[in-house]
């Protein structure tokens, strides 16, 4: 049986390899070093594969076929899909024993996921790996929530399916050793009216209740109220919450938060030390 030995949730915005340049404030230097600090313990935790949810920024799909749940699990992956974002370009390992071991299980437990063995991942996942686990030496699944346009899965259904991926991993038949990156956010409004602005109050409750394991206070959150507090950005909060669900709501550090305005988004870094 697998273990999940921990879990990060931190924001991915492109903005962090375009303007990387320190501001004046320290918040840039203070989010990169927060980073660090989560690598370092990744690399304690000793994990063996890597489960990264995140979202599609409409450039694998379009609207033609958008999937609310996709599972992707190439042999092998490169990005990120932008190729002028100013950051390396990597090959990264898929894992497709596990990627379609957890389409399998989710389909048991009444998720349809499409799923995919041809993807090029963009900054939403390689920007975080970047930082995280530059190696790119990890079998890796990629989950996509739909977070990008309506109509988008509820907070709940989410939430309701991080508890079917904790659960599916806790009974993956090989002993290995799993981590979770759950990615994007905060608060941002990207193309339209606000843009640039971040809810730094909002934020922090956000925050607040995602470290202390309350799971059903988020999870009631309106779609009003994501879309006046968090921005249409803000929507990307459905990949923490999952990885919150499948370690069990339970209670997670703070490593660091910084509304960057320059970066366009609330960003934080958030780390679950589960290896216990």
């Amino acid at each position: 049986m697998a273990e999940i030995v921990a879990a990060v949730a931190c924001a991915h915005t492109p903005m962090m390899a375009v303007r990387p340049a320190p501001d004046g404030t320290g918040m840039k230097e203070r989010i990169y070093a927060a980073l660090r600090e989560a690598r370092a313990r990744l690399e304690r935790a000793r994990p063996e594969a890597l489960v990264v949810i995140s979202n599609e920024h409409l450039q694998n799909w379009f609207f033609d076929n958008w999937p609310a749940l996709a599972i992707a699990y190439p042999e092998t992956m490169e990005g990120p899909f932008e190729r002028n974002l100013p950051m390396p370009r990597y090959r990264l390992r898929g894992y497709p024993d596990l990627g379609r071991y957890l389409v399998e299980t989710a389909l048991a437990a009444h998720f349809d996921p499409s799923w995919s063995e041809e993807f090029e991942p963009d900054h939403g996942v390689m920007l975080p790996l970047h930082h995280l686990r530059p190696q790119m030496d990890l079998p890796t699944v990629i989950v996509l929530q739909n977070c990008v346009h309506p109509p988008m899965p509820a907070l709940q259904r989410c939430q309701a399916f991080g508890h079917v991926l904790g659960e599916a991993l806790a009974r993956w038949p090989r002993a290995e050793r799993v981590a979770l990156i759950g990615v994007g956010g905060l608060s941002h409004w990207i193309g339209i009216q606000g843009m640039g602005r971040v809810n730094a109050a909002w934020d922090r409750w956000f925050l607040e209740r995602l470290c202390a394991g309350d799971g059903e206070t988020l999870g009631a959150i309106t779609p009003a109220e994501l879309a006046r507090e968090a921005g249409n950005g803000g929507e990307e909060i459905r990949n923490w919450l999952a990885v919150q669900a499948a370690v069990g709501n339970r209670p997670a550090e703070l490593l660091a938060y910084e509304p960057i305005t320059d970066w366009l988004t609330g960003s934080a870094v958030v780390y679950w030390d589960l290896a216990a």
